[in-house]
């Protein structure tokens, strides 16, 4: 079995030798064209990378049975087409215990949010309120950061529709001093976010997004920015990446006064070490329970 592991090589790399039971591991730094051996059965995708792992992809690996990511995002690959090719899919979404140890994301969404309150004029965290959309792991996270900071928080879950002082998820926007997108992409959430939510918020507030640049409907984004250009924009991720055209949609946004990072909330040495060992030891576990399977058939 060859295992090809495509996702950022810059982690620990002691944790590949903790896991030598695939056979054959094939690294690359960067990966284009798919130009690999087409006996390939374990793929550790980088989710990072501007294609989308659909059929046209994974016609290039017809012997792939497992095909894991180290995000809890998906909009990188198909779910659908790894399904009709009896694919299973991995995340860390798989394995939540090791994923609470993963803080990178939630420190870098704090990070953001400071910077954004320190835009002239400059206003700090002490005292105000702010809203959370999405109260899963980071939004957990955030809410202990902002007590720790003396601010208060209102939480949105899109997920249960429900969150502790927030009848809808009109009120954070509506109350916040700064409000922070913090929750899963999905066909939910994606452009949950309206042009009418962004310009109901307080004269100089933050909005924050470190989920994915989808959750935000684009065009509302671009137009309630130039409408309401006292609103403090900071964003991790933007519209496209998956397709390659990110960086259209980061030099709108800055040319709107928006701080714009290059996606890179969980890229610590730390987090992607940790992520590494989670993906590493999902593979090994899958992998040990089906030749167990394969030799009780036999």
């Amino acid at each position: 079995m060859k295992l090809l592991f495509t996702a950022p090589l810059d982690f620990d790399r002691k944790v590949m030798d903790e896991y030598c039971d695939f056979g054959e591991v094939m690294t690359l730094d960067t990966f284009f064209g798919f130009q690999c051996p087409p006996d390939i059965a374990t793929w550790v995708c980088d989710p990072g990378a501007e294609y989308v792992i659909d059929d046209a992809a994974l016609d290039h690996f017809p012997h792939l049975k497992y095909l894991a990511t180290p995000s809890t995002g998906e909009n990188h690959l198909s779910r659908e087409a790894c399904e009709r090719r009896g694919i299973k899919v991995l995340s860390l979404l798989n394995d939540r215990a090791g994923l609470d140890t993963i803080s990178a994301s939630a420190e870098f969404t704090f990070k953001l949010l400071l910077d954004a309150l320190r835009k002239e004029p400059a206003r700090e965290l002490q005292g105000k309120d702010v809203g959370l959309v999405g109260f899963g792991r980071i939004g957990k996270r955030m809410k202990q950061y902002l007590f720790a900071f003396g601010a208060r928080e209102i939480h949105y879950d899109p997920a249960l529709s429900t969150g502790y002082g927030a009848s809808s998820m009109a009120r954070p926007f509506v109350w916040g001093d700064a409000v922070v997108i913090c929750c899963t992409l999905n066909d939910e959430t994606r452009g949950m976010v309206k042009k009418e939510h962004i310009l109901s918020m307080k004269p100089g507030a933050a909005l924050v997004n470190t989920a994915r640049g989808e959750i935000i409907d684009e065009q509302g984004l671009y137009e309630a920015l130039a409408e309401r250009p006292d609103i403090r924009f900071a964003t991790d991720v933007v519209h496209g990446e998956v397709e390659g055209c990110g960086e259209e949609s980061r030099a709108k946004l800055r040319a709107l006064g928006a701080i714009v990072t290059n996606h890179i909330a969980g890229a610590t040495y730390d987090s992607r070490t940790k992520a590494a060992k989670i993906i590493l030891s999902l593979l090994q576990k899958e992998l040990g329970e089906s030749c167990k399977s394969a030799s009780l058939a036999t």
